[in-house]
């Protein structure tokens, strides 16, 4: 008899599969309550469920890592919960070859973190696991392979497939151990709107928009199965009213075609939408990935005569959905974002960035190092962003503008530690256990110029270690940005700024502010940290979960002179400044006491092709004031 829950959790509900099953499940279950749990990983994102759902008081949305099991039990008791439905999962098969460990620490690890809160919530009656087709490994091509029955030896070809079987086995452990009323589903090959765009149908749609080469990894005859989403949702609806607990169920279709006519498929179809006369597509082929299984046939018998269920959308229908969709146009928010220090001048820009992009934001009032961690870590967990941004740090203190405030003794090295390195150190720590992406905005005060860095010559990388001690404050810094590559393993960016400068000139702490009003200025060419274009590109990175070092610099170093000098052209012409030449005593005395410095930029560039060199931004905006 089909049983109808009342209160569910969705995981992964901002994702692919998981918003066009909430956007489906909403209106099949009218009286039922959802809880959408996610946090926000890659592509997902809040907007991909209807608008009529996320407004309707049937549905809450509490963006949560599932390992953290004090947000978790707290969402499954205020909401009362009796059905899980779970999708949540790293399913990129090239994210997990290029960062294996990650991908089991969302789909092993924090997925067993999940079933102990199960455990101990104890009054679930039903936990849909969504498990994938790739577990059973390659199918043969040929014309009399048979599809893979639920019973089929498992032998995953891809880092992705095993983390889902690891996933599955201890889902059978929590089953039998612990009586948990877990069923699977084992799902094929999935297409529909909302995908993200390194998945092959709406990468090739967009190659069709703009008739470029559509490229093929190897041969490009890998047969895939392509099953519509909203088939998948009626299939995922079948087993979480009528599956039998302890019971897999493969969902799929017996509707194959390789990659290169799909590609055929979707510029007809692309070309059809847009009104235009449609052109065959162009071919590049690329290398394969490490193995690239050539079929995913299952066998759907069980689903058919148990749950009545067999996919009714013929390709074509589902392929036009999928178009259309992608043709809209579309808001997105993809992630929110905590901010620690967030009044602070680096802070407020970031908060300028945010606003402009309509994404969510909060300013934490704990204060990491002065508050507790258990302080922080709770405000964290009630605030239930996605991101964290550390913009924390000590420059200055009372009655001294400069870092010479740090120079100050016992207490002040007490200041210095606890605000510039603990604080990080702590929220970090923090934020990796709930599972939240950390963003350190460090600085590059701790680099200077010397034999193997001359200036003009090559600029620090990433992975150079700090070289200039000449303060407390550089000391400090140093050894926290070398601590920072602990962090990085997981989803942490030590971000490195230097001399941040925007173009609002009434702000005190602005570079920019700053100079205009000196008599004399360095002719030493060092970086800068143009903080619109910087902390720009610093935030399409933290939506793309980007992990490890990074010099947030304009590429292009500039001297403080030349800066004032386009000022001047551009701005106002009546000020005069005076150059301190690189060969003078004056210069080589600051060389020796000063963190001057250019930063290798060429990682920068290659994540953020856009970015413009420090000369271009600086001429661009100046033209505007």
């Amino acid at each position: 008899m089909a049983q109808t829950p009342k209160n569910v959790i969705v995981t992964g509900a901002c994702g692919f599969i998981g918003s066009n099953f909430m956007n489906y499940i909403f209106r099949a279950w009218p009286t039922c309550n959802f809880v959408n749990v996610d946090k926000l990983i890659l592509n997902s994102d809040t907007q991909y469920v209807d608008e009529e759902v996320r407004s309707s008081p049937r549905y809450k949305l509490e963006l949560s890592d599932i390992k953290n099991e004090q947000k978790m039990l707290k969402i499954m008791e205020e909401n009362q919960i009796d059905t899980i439905i779970h999708f949540a999962a790293d399913c990129t098969s090239t994210r997990c070859y290029e960062d294996t460990t990650e991908a089991v620490e969302n789909n092993v690890v924090a997925f067993v973190a999940l079933l102990e809160t199960v455990r101990t919530y104890g009054k679930l009656k039903r936990f849909l696991h969504i498990s994938t087709d790739e577990v059973y490994g390659d199918s043969g091509l040929g014309a009399e392979e048979t599809g893979k029955k639920e019973t089929e030896l498992l032998l995953p070809g891809n880092p992705y497939a095993a983390t889902k079987i690891g996933g599955e086995a201890y889902a059978q452990v929590y089953r039998t151990a612990y009586n948990l009323p877990i069923v699977i589903a084992r799902i094929n090959n999935i297409y529909g709107p909302n995908q993200w765009d390194v998945k092959v149908v709406p990468r090739f749609i967009e190659i069709a928009k703009a008739r470029g080469n559509f490229t093929i990894q190897g041969s490009g005859k890998q047969l895939r199965s392509w099953l519509f989403v909203d088939d998948a949702a009626r299939g995922i609806q079948a087993i979480a009213e009528r599956g039998t607990l302890g019971e897999v169920y493969n969902l799929g279709t017996y509707f194959e075609m390789d990659v290169a006519n799909l590609a055929h498929a979707v510029q007809k179809e692309v070309d059809m939408q847009l009104g235009r006369e449609h052109q065959p597509p162009k071919f590049i082929s690329i290398p394969d990935r490490p193995y690239n299984d050539l079929r995913y046939l299952i066998d759907i018998t069980k689903a058919d005569q148990k749950l009545g269920w067999k996919p009714e959308i013929p390709f074509e229908e589902g392929l036009r959905r999928t178009v259309a969709s992608a043709l809209k146009p579309k808001e997105h928010v993809q992630m929110e974002v905590v901010i620690f220090g967030g009044k602070g001048y680096v802070g407020q820009e970031l908060q300028k960035i945010l606003s402009a992009r309509k994404i969510p934001f909060h300013l934490a009032q704990t204060k990491p190092g002065t508050s507790t961690d258990e302080q922080v870590e709770k405000e964290l967990v009630q605030l239930g962003g996605t991101h964290v941004v550390c913009c924390t740090g000590r420059t200055h203190g009372a009655g001294c503008n400069t870092i010479e405030y740090l120079e100050g003794g016992p207490e002040r090295a007490q200041e210095n530690v606890r605000d510039n390195m603990y604080s990080v150190n702590s929220l970090a720590q923090i934020s990796r256990r709930l599972g939240l992406h950390h963003t350190y905005i460090g600085t590059a005060y701790i680099f200077a110029y010397d034999q193997e860095h001359p200036v003009g010559g090559q600029g620090f990388k990433e992975e150079d270690l700090p070289s200039f001690f000449g303060s407390s404050y550089s000391v400090v810094k140093g050894y926290t940005d070398r601590q920072m590559e602990y962090y990085n393993r997981w989803e942490n960016i030590n971000a490195r700024i230097t001399l941040p400068l925007t173009f609002d000139t009434t702000q005190s702490r602005n570079l920019l502010t700053k100079i205009i009003n000196y008599k004399e200025l360095l002719g030493l060419p060092v970086s800068l940290s143009i903080l619109p274009d910087c902390l720009g590109a610093l935030v399409d990175l933290m939506a793309q979960r980007y992990q490890g070092h990074l010099n947030l610099v304009n590429p292009g170093p500039i001297s403080l002179y030349e800066v004032v000098k386009l000022y001047k052209e551009h701005v106002n012409p009546a000020i005069e400044p005076i150059e301190i030449g690189v060969d003078s005593d004056r210069c080589k005395e600051i060389l020796a006491t000063k963190g001057n410095c250019a930063l290798d930029t060429t990682l920068l560039q290659k994540l953020c092709p856009s970015i413009p060199t420090t000369r271009e931004s600086l001429v661009a905006q100046f033209k505007t004031m």
